[in-house]
């Protein structure tokens, strides 16, 4: 590497990861994972890389975090810090950008090759239109851009999970002894899926709890009730990516991404999931049309903020 290299940063609810990147080729190296909660703030988590990676001073730094990056102060919904982002970049002294962490997945699909997508039906991508993509994890993301690359902010995982039959109607009635507003998030993210195993659970008359690992875990092993959660958990996240890409006129794709899709994927019928995008009344034909990918990918929030830096700094 012969030029000052970049960091990127993909910090999740959970875990945040970090890499170089050679802005010559854009390969990633140094890559290290951390768990966010040994952390007691975001510029104790970055001091750290930057010590392991030995680089006291890169010439950019992109980080991808789970909240809205459209105003100075950031709340990590689903995490326990709190911070300002010129507070950050003044005590760190550097070069920095803050993005969305589902920001970074869309940036990211921009980098992906055919063998990193497996397409869920025939409609591809013209590179005309709006793109979005949909990823679940400690929360649900979701991002769209416009052809010109304009970021179409929201906040998409947190409207109201609505029941398309009669058995989610019963799950619903079940989740509402916890939680007075049912969001999608609550149910398409990798707590929503212990949250069905529980609703499931409660409908069957045993009622238990597992972590989200146990359930898929248990659906490999041939768990009823394991296997009941991931099918309903599979169910609407199909019908929330047909729903988003309506809302957000997305045609020219919809991006399944995220390691816990990627885990579950031998668990489900793509064909199942597919229908279940296009059943849109009469907007069937409408989703018909929308690409649908799921992305096989791995580390597509550090190649995403690699790309959104090799945009910005090229321009």
């Amino acid at each position: 590497m012969t030029s000052t290299p970049w960091v990127v940063a993909d910090i999740g609810g959970t875990n945040a990861r970090f890499a170089c990147v050679d802005p010559e080729n854009f390969a990633l190296s140094e890559l290290q994972r951390y768990r966010c909660a040994d952390f007691a703030t975001l510029e104790d988590l970055v001091r750290t890389y930057l010590a392991v990676a030995a680089l006291p001073r890169p010439s950019a730094l992109c980080l991808a975090v789970p909240g809205v990056v459209e105003r100075d102060e950031v709340n990590l919904p689903n995490g326990n810090w709190t911070f300002s982002q010129n507070l950050l970049r003044r005590a760190l002294n550097l070069n920095l950008t803050f993005i969305n962490d589902f920001t970074a997945q869309l940036y990211a699909t921009f980098t992906l090759q055919e063998s990193e997508l497996t397409w869920l039906g025939p409609a591809r991508p013209t590179g005309k239109l709006v793109r979005a993509a949909l990823g679940p994890g400690t929360g649900l993301g979701v991002k769209a851009l416009t052809p010109n690359g304009g970021l179409v902010t929201s906040e998409g995982g947190h409207f109201a999970y609505a029941p398309l039959d009669a058995h989610e109607m019963e799950l619903l009635r079940v989740l509402w002894r916890r939680f007075a507003r049912v969001s999608v998030e609550r149910v398409a993210s990798g707590p929503g899926l212990s949250l069905l195993y529980w609703a499931n659970s409660v409908l069957h008359g045993e009622e238990a709890e597992l972590p989200p690992e146990a359930v898929s875990t248990g659906a490999l092993a041939g768990d009823a009730l394991c296997q009941r959660a991931v099918m309903d958990f599979i169910n609407i996240i199909g019908s929330t990516a047909g729903d988003l890409a309506l809302v957000l006129g997305a045609l020219d794709g919809m991006y399944l991404m995220g390691d816990l899709l990627r885990s579950l994927a031998p668990l489900f019928d793509a064909a199942t999931l597919r229908a279940r995008f296009n059943d849109k009344g009469r907007y069937r034909g409408f989703c018909s049309g929308v690409p649908l990918a799921l992305v096989q990918a791995e580390n597509t929030g550090l190649r995403g903020c690699a790309e959104l830096l090799r945009r910005a700094l090229a321009a």
